[in-house]
């Protein structure tokens, strides 16, 4: 009795040891297993908040997926994304650290006697979204259309003003830009943000700002303020009301916002050309599409290639406007 028993208790134990063996080794190899995932550090210029803020997240998360690693997002403001650009340019070339900036990359450049980093210290890996910026008056004004207001600044050179989002910003780059293909001259009003000088403007303290679309549709909405024009080539789709500035005596006049992502100088061309690829998917995403929509702007478009021509020719229009404007940084 007692050996037919122990004939029946020897496989059990034996079961019993071979799972326990297999659970210490599974124990063992699931850390290296995980430390050997790949960690993505990716810098955005500009505090929590805002279209930078938030397609960093986004693509992020899509290279999360698609390239199976872990992404971590980390907001890096500091001398108008001067400190972001600085500390990826200098990162281990190891496509362990990116950049997700926009258009003041260029800009600072020319805008700050050393802003730390030179164009080429960072690779243009792809385009993520792209917008235009929206002049608007309040709701009020004696302006009703871009052309009256163009012909008020003729009359009364320096006598109105207008409201940005900051030294540098977009906003800042789009007005100016205006200001030079509509030949008036008119005063720079800079605020920490968009919000302040939507603010002002729909209390009647400004003739006219120029602001992101997707920070001033909220007061377009309620009737708080009015569009003038959106500064695209084109009228924008969602918002095809508000006439382009190149209708109104401007052909050809256009500025985007764009927001892109940037690997380290020295960066290998395999991983540059891998997370390219991993970009373009993303941009092709329904619900990226339909996030990137609800910000009033576009997904990106360019590829790595692309996107370089297109920083470099971006870099070229920056300069020019700081020169010919007098912009001067904080």
């Amino acid at each position: 009795m007692f050996y037919r028993c122990s004939m029946l208790i020897v496989p059990t134990l034996r079961r019993i040891l071979t799972i326990a063996i297999v659970i210490a080794l599974t124990n063992l190899t699931a850390p290296a297993a995980l430390a050997a995932k790949q960690t993505i550090h990716i810098y955005a210029s500009v505090a929590a908040g805002g279209s930078i803020d938030s397609m960093a997240r986004i693509i992020g998360d899509k290279l999360a997926t698609l390239l199976d690693v872990t992404v971590v997002v980390e907001n890096k403001p500091g001398g108008g994304g001067n400190l972001a650009s600085q500390t990826t340019a200098r990162a281990t070339p190891d496509g362990s650290t990116l950049l997700v900036s926009a258009n003041n990359h260029t800009l600072n450049l020319t805008l700050y006697k050393d802003p730390g980093y030179q164009l080429d210290d960072l690779i243009p890996i792809g385009e993520l979204m792209r917008g235009p910026s929206v002049i608007v008056v309040p709701a009020n004004s004696p302006y009703e259309t871009l052309d009256q207001l163009i012909k008020a600044a003729k009359a009364r050179p320096n006598a109105l003003s207008f409201g940005t989002a900051g030294i540098g910003t977009p906003s800042h780059i789009a007005a100016e830009l205006f200001v030079i293909e509509a030949g008036i001259k008119a005063q720079s009003v800079p605020y920490r943000g968009s919000a302040p000088s939507l603010a002002d403007l729909a209390g009647g303290q400004l003739p006219y700002a120029v602001s992101s679309l997707v920070a001033a549709m909220p007061l377009i909405k309620a009737g708080k303020i009015r569009p003038l024009a959106v500064t695209s080539l084109k009228r924008w789709p969602g918002v095809e009301d508000i006439p382009a500035a190149s209708e109104f005596g401007l052909p050809g006049f256009e500025h985007v916002t764009w927001i892109g992502l940037f690997a380290p100088k020295g960066t290998p061309q395999e991983i540059i050309q891998k997370y390219s690829d991993a970009v373009q998917t993303a941009m092709q995403d329904a619900d990226v599409k339909k996030k990137v929509a609800a910000m009033g702007a576009e997904t990106g478009s360019l590829d790595a290639v692309a996107f370089r021509k297109f920083i470099n020719e971006d870099f070229k229009i920056a300069t020019e406007i700081v020169k010919v404007s007098g912009m001067k940084a904080e």
